[in-house]
């Protein structure tokens, strides 16, 4: 029987006030159903594309589950952060099946900050908008780290995401 199955990597640098890396980490996490639907329907149905994508770092500790979309993460999104909106993933071109953002996001804590993982999130009527869960976005992927990842203020996590598709 033939597969095709999707799968998402984080690559997360953490950096203190200066700038050096205090530890890096690779997680993977899981395409979910909506974004699923959503690849599916863009690519073979001519429904409207999304043009970019952002990234939702989760203050909470929830496990991923296929079922959670833009409107019920599973998750909270932490907000306390600098940056006035959401981080884009800037992606590059798909090739060797898979694509990863061109340029690094960064996110850099206001205050002391808990970030247990990620998501991808785009399209609606607030796409940028930090904590949005209205509007009609969409879920593409989440991914949890096996602990909680710490901030003191100022310090960074740089983000490099891909995703991968397999056909066996």
């Amino acid at each position: 029987m033939n597969k095709i199955g999707f799968k998402g990597k984080w690559e997360v640098v953490h950096c203190d006030v200066e700038g050096v890396e205090i530890d890096k980490e690779i997680i993977d996490n899981m395409v979910v159903n909506e974004g699923i639907n959503y690849m599916l329907g863009a690519a073979l149905h001519g429904d409207t594309p999304i043009s970019a994508w952002y990234i939702a770092p989760w203050s909470t500790n929830t496990a991923v589950a296929a079922t959670q979309t833009y409107a019920a993460p599973g998750n909270t999104e932490a907000t306390g952060y600098n940056e006035a909106v959401r981080q884009e993933w800037t992606e590059g071109a798909a090739a060797a099946q898979s694509i990863t953002n061109s340029v690094q996001a960064t996110i850099t804590a206001t205050g002391a900050l808990s970030i247990y993982g990620f998501g991808i999130v785009g399209g609606g009527s607030a796409p940028t908008t930090k904590g949005n869960v209205a509007g009609g976005g969409k879920l593409l992927s989440s991914g949890m780290f096996a602990g909680v990842k710490t901030l003191a203020a100022g310090e960074t996590i740089k983000l490099t995401y891909t995703l991968s598709g397999t056909s066996s």
